[in-house]
């Protein structure tokens, strides 16, 4: 579970072909897709999708990794994994929700639905106002962390848990609040930000452990 060398070979291509692809959709598809829900025949996708987007929120998974920790902290032994998978979780949630709030004030894209034309190219950077942090998404963010970490556990079933994370991702274009390109960056954010947490958090598990020999 561990990360004992960071793949900057995978972190690089996850993120440059996340950000192409982002670009792409932000020029062929971002205006065109929220225009596409906006469709009156399309309200009962909208309020599914409002109803459980909020999946993504950050709250439920420090809470899920606080619960975790202490339940593997003070259970049996054998359960000392998921005390660490827990401590990694908060960790990961907390490093990729720092990277991903850095580029929303440094970006400062306007959100879809504060433009009747959902025009994707308004940007207002270095701003702490909501409306302009659009790109990229948080709650896929929250999403592909949470993904990303389940793979680590459950490695057989990760495309299962990054296809549950792309759908929750999906549902913020579907209610206007991102453009389909904020949902790609997110998902490269929380990606990136997660395999980052763990390898740091290998290392200091390392550090710790060899002064504990000392």
């Amino acid at each position: 579970m561990m990360q004992q060398t960071y793949p900057t070979r995978r972190v690089l291509a996850v993120t440059v072909v996340g950000l192409i692809l982002a670009a792409i959709a932000a020029l062929t598809m971002d205006q065109s897709l929220s225009l596409y829900f906006k469709q009156p025949e399309l309200t009962p996708v909208w309020l599914f999708a409002r109803n459980i987007t909020n999946a993504g929120l950050s709250e439920h998974y420090f809470i899920l990794a606080a619960v975790l920790y202490v339940f593997g902290k003070w259970a049996r032994p054998q359960f000392v994994q998921t005390r660490i998978w827990a401590r990694n979780l908060f960790f990961a949630l907390l490093t990729s929700g720092v990277f991903i709030h850095i580029v929303k004030f440094c970006v400062g894209r306007q959100r879809p639905h504060k433009s009747e034309v959902f025009d994707p190219f308004v940007f207002h950077p270095f701003t702490t106002h909501w409306d302009f942090h659009s790109f990229a998404s948080g709650h896929t963010q929250v999403m592909f962390t949470v993904a990303t970490m389940l793979a680590t556990a459950f490695p057989r079933a990760k495309w299962l848990f990054f296809a549950i994370a792309a759908f929750f991702g999906f549902t913020r274009v579907i209610i206007h609040d991102h453009f389909l390109s904020d949902v790609l960056g997110g998902a490269v954010i929380g990606y990136v930000g997660t395999t980052t947490a763990l390898y740091w958090a290998g290392r200091w598990r390392g550090s710790a452990s060899s002064a504990n020999r000392q």
